[in-house]
């Protein structure tokens, strides 16, 4: 219920903000149209073309034709107010509404939707999306309006393009960056930004109106403030304010001058606003960089301490004289010895046998070994013991250096890492166990699965696996295959007579007996309750008849220890595997020859037909 009426109210919503983002477009035509009117009755800066752009850029898929929809009507309306035919009107809207397109599609297929000003790559994307757009622009505005020439050119491309680089920016800023939490937000705060937005404002205002150009340092000094102070959202509002006092300074009425008809006023105003962005949105993107780095460093710095503590992990230092040891407070602890008392280790050379004492004795020698051939070559070391701890503790640890030099390049000893591996010695240990054992039982399982409980053969489930198997390889290699199907003689009487004990005993003997009978290579599996399936992998006809003969001769022949048992007899057939007809007509052959043994009168072999 609630999902329907949410689809329902997408379109309203979506209209909402479209008449929202026409009506700031439409004022911000009427401001540029009021002030700053230019070549061909275009205004000389277009703050509306940026108002567009931003919310593109901020906009959902689904909002985008109502934004389009309801720029153009407030373009149309804003041109036909101000004095343009409905054909010029037409012209220029459809360069805006197209510009805006293009430049935020550009924008977002390539960078992504913005986040943060910060981003170097991209605001330049951005920059260099205006550049193309506003080009596109000037192009189909001249085109359509029919004004083909390199003023009107001119005008329209760096009248949008500043419009843009100034205007979209300070909006991105006030949509991702100024959103905070009220309790954020301190009233000290907000006044001091306040405070310091207006002194912008002011001194921008004094060196723009006062004086004949002798003060326009003076917006540089400001805006560098603005950056320095509140990053990339300080730059975004001073170069914004910067922007409009200077085009409410600005006198546009003055004469075209030079051979492309372009007003010396217009032409210093875009060049001042370009000259300011140039410089500060690099300055804002490296404070920004800056900014990140020591955030990672601080960050870095935090998450090593930390990781040292969690770790367990010390330092050691030994001196040229290879006699003076240094400990960390962790490496003490590692050793179970309080800091305070007097360090017993490394109170003698490398070279004599109680200097490294704290070692377990089978580790001793060869840590002493390594040191001091680290200390001889001047070689990176590592290694890993195991050392005793004053109650009588056995700790793994490892430690890993290499040698140290001064400023000079003088060599000043080794210096080494120092880590308690207790936990993780151990639980490789584990591990290696649990995995020896899983390896065990998981071959325990397999040839649980694969085995027939009581004869020990294997069962039907692995005898036909062998049997497809050795059907793929006598078909690959052209090979001949026989399989037989056994079946002890008159079974059910054995159980009968002397009981199920006796029939088991009867059927583990024979898969015995066949079992010992078949060469390496061959195979047999219980594959009923009496029954069994023999493969045989490159006989024929004539040697399969014969081995398979034999076993029946064997089984026969054998005497039992069973009270009132006699003989046990078994019946087979015999059948060829052919490549064409697969092993399952073989077995169903092979069941018939052993049905035609069983009527011919049992202890018999027959052969498929």
């Amino acid at each position: 219920m609630n999902g329907n009426a949410a689809k329902k109210d997408a379109p309203v919503k979506s209209w909402a903000i479209g008449c929202i983002v026409g009506a700031a477009y439409f004022l911000a035509a009427c401001f540029s149209f009021e002030i700053a009117l230019g070549v061909s009755g275009v205004a000389t800066v277009w703050p509306a073309s940026g108002v567009f752009v931003s919310a593109l850029l901020l906009a959902r898929r689904n909002q985008i034709a109502a934004m389009a929809i309801a720029v153009a009507a407030a373009s149309i309306a804003a041109n036909v107010l101000y004095g343009a035919s409905l054909g010029t009107a037409l012209a220029f809207t459809t360069a805006n509404v197209v510009e805006g397109l293009l430049i935020s599609q550009l924008v977002i297929r390539t960078s992504g939707v913005p986040r943060t000003l910060d981003d170097q790559r991209w605001l330049a994307t951005f920059f260099g999306a205006a550049v193309v757009g506003s080009a596109a622009s000037a192009a189909i505005a001249a085109l359509l309006a029919g004004e083909l020439t390199l003023p009107f050119f001119v005008v329209w491309f760096t009248t949008v393009c500043l419009g843009m680089l100034i205007v979209t920016p300070l909006i991105v800023a006030a949509a991702n960056e100024f959103p905070l939490k009220l309790k954020q937000v301190s009233c000290g705060s907000v006044l001091r930004f306040a405070l310091f937005t207006g002194f912008v404002g002011i001194v921008c205002w004094a060196a723009l109106a006062l004086g004949e150009g002798q003060f326009l340092f003076l917006p540089v000094i400001a805006i560098a403030a603005a950056t320095y102070t509140y990053g990339s959202r300080g730059a975004a509002i001073s170069i914004s304010l910067i922007a409009v006092i200077a085009t409410l300074e600005t006198d546009f009425s003055a004469p075209v001058i030079g051979e492309f008809a372009l007003q010396w006023d217009t032409l210093f105003l875009q060049f001042y606003l370009l000259s300011l962005l140039c410089s500060v949105w690099p300055l804002s993107a490296l404070m920004a960089e800056k900014a990140k780095l020591i955030d990672r460093y601080v960050q870095s710095t935090e998450l090593l301490e930390l990781a040292e503590k969690t770790a367990r992990v010390g330092h050691w230092a030994l001196e040229p004289d290879n006699a003076t040891l240094i400990w960390s407070e962790e490496v003490f602890h590692i050793h179970g010895i309080d800091p305070g008392e007097p360090q017993l280790v490394g109170a003698m050379p490398l070279g004599e046998a109680g200097s490294l004492n704290r070692y377990h004795p089978e580790d001793r020698d060869r840590v002493r070994s390594l040191l001091l051939a680290a200390m001889e070559d001047l070689v990176p070391f590592a290694y890993e013991a195991r050392i005793v701890r004053p109650d009588g503790v056995i700790r793994y640890v490892s430690s890993i250096g290499r040698p140290r030099y001064d400023a000079s390049g003088a060599f000043r000893g080794l210096f080494g890492t120092f880590q308690d591996i207790t936990e993780q010695t151990e639980t490789l240990e584990a591990l290696r166990v649990a995995r020896r054992d899983a390896l065990r039982e998981a071959k325990t399982a397999l040839r649980l699965s694969e085995t027939d409980e009581l004869t020990g053969i294997a069962n039907r489930r692995k005898v036909f696996g062998e049997l497809r198997a050795a059907a793929r390889v006598a078909k690959a290699s052209g090979t001949p295959m026989t399989i037989a199907v056994i079946d002890i003689d008159h079974f059910k009487a054995v159980n009968d007579r002397h009981g199920h004990h006796a029939g088991d005993k009867v059927l583990k003997r024979v898969a015995q007996i066949v079992s010992e009978q078949l060469r390496l290579g061959d195979c047999v599996g219980r594959i009923g309750g009496e029954e069994f399936l023999v493969v045989l992998p490159g006989e024929d006809g004539a040697a399969a008849h014969d081995i398979v003969e034999r076993l029946r001769v064997e089984v026969a022949a054998e005497a039992w220890d069973i009270a009132g048992l006699e003989q046990v007899t078994m019946s087979a057939g015999l059948a060829a595997v052919d490549e064409i007809e697969g092993v399952e007509k073989a077995v169903q052959k092979a069941d018939r020859a052993l049905y035609e043994a069983k009527q011919s009168g049992r202890n018999l072999l027959r052969i498929a037909a």
